[in-house]
């Protein structure tokens, strides 16, 4: 076997915002965290535990070794079917159990009537999980509102009630990691049942993914304190992914089998798309005068949830899906 598939399940310590449209003041979210977002904060904290003092080189050298080697999907929301909770009411078959819990995850999905997270409409999981903030600059000398500084943006709530009953979100996805690879002086030295160990061959030092992954930040407008999420669970994982979808982790990598639905953006050379929408992908890449510093050439992609013609689809860079 040349990948292991991990559950990742996250627990929102507060809300997120995904960067998405600006309408007027306001700032939209997306309703899942991209794969790009997660390589960053996992990049991020895997950088700090690997080197003392990480300089700009050293970011580049782990994030190409996480792109490379350590694969993810996006990561969407969900709930534990607890406090009276039906999960198959609002998710149908997106829902896994570990551990002796199950949780219900809020895949969208379109359908020729619109676009669905589940089983509930777009209306309905907006209502449940979306929240916005607005606040405004104070002008010093008057003390009132600054001119044209009022903005709203929308996030994702860390706390929901369902049925009158308050709930935590959960953030699940997954991530593969390619046994035994190495990058220059980094390299995958053991796969375990509950962590992966990650070794610096240079100085003889290893530290364990759950701690970089232990607490992570991810999304915008995280000097409102967004974006933290605490590890819950991270697990090999051999059974279907978000509930639904087998996995191939024999190939040089991974495949999604039968897949319907799209779990990612699907980058639409050979795609038959039957509803959905699509749109073109773009991202802030490394170049030689540091991080962010180069926007990526556009990928023109079937957005998550779309609904496809099934089959089998490559997991690409920054959890992106590719049709074989």
């Amino acid at each position: 076997m040349v990948w292991d598939c991990y559950l990742t399940i996250f627990k929102a310590e507060a809300p997120i915002h995904i960067g998405y449209k600006q309408i007027g003041i306001l700032k939209t979210t997306r309703y899942y965290v991209t794969g790009r977002v997660i390589w960053g904060a996992i990049t991020s904290n895997l950088t700090r535990s690997l080197f003392d003092n990480p300089s700009p080189k050293d970011y580049r050298e782990v994030g190409e070794f996480v792109k490379n080697h350590i694969k993810t999907t996006y990561f969407y929301p969900a709930v534990k079917g607890e406090n009276g909770i039906n999960i198959e009411d609002l998710t149908d078959n997106f829902h896994i159990e570990i551990d002796k819990s199950k949780f219900g995850i809020f895949l969208p999905n379109y359908i020729e009537d619109g676009l669905k997270f589940g089983k509930i409409s777009k209306e309905e999981f907006e209502k449940i999980f979306i929240g916005s903030f607005v606040s405004t600059a104070l002008e010093v000398s008057t003390k009132t509102a600054e001119e044209g500084s009022l903005h709203e943006f929308e996030f994702i709530k860390d706390k929901i009630k369902i049925d009158n009953e308050i709930s935590n979100t959960y953030w699940i996805g997954y991530l593969f990691v390619k046994e035994k690879a190495k990058n220059d002086n980094i390299e995958i030295d053991m796969c375990e049942e509950k962590d992966v160990r990650i070794k610096r061959t240079d100085v003889d030092k290893t530290v364990n993914l759950t701690h970089a992954l232990s607490l992570i930040q991810v999304g915008g407008e995280r000097n409102y304190g967004l974006g933290r999420l605490e590890l819950e669970i991270f697990q090999k994982f051999n059974n279907k992914i978000f509930g639904k979808y087998d996995v191939e982790l024999n190939k040089e990598q991974p495949i999604l089998k039968n897949l319907d639905v799209a779990t990612a953006h699907v980058k639409l050379d050979g795609l038959e798309l039957k509803f959905g929408e699509i749109e073109p992908v773009v991202g802030l890449e490394w170049s030689d005068k540091g991080a962010g510093q180069k926007v990526s050439n556009a990928e023109i992609c079937a957005t998550p949830g779309s609904k496809l013609k099934s089959g089998n689809f490559i997991l690409c860079d920054y959890g992106m899906l590719r049709r074989i």
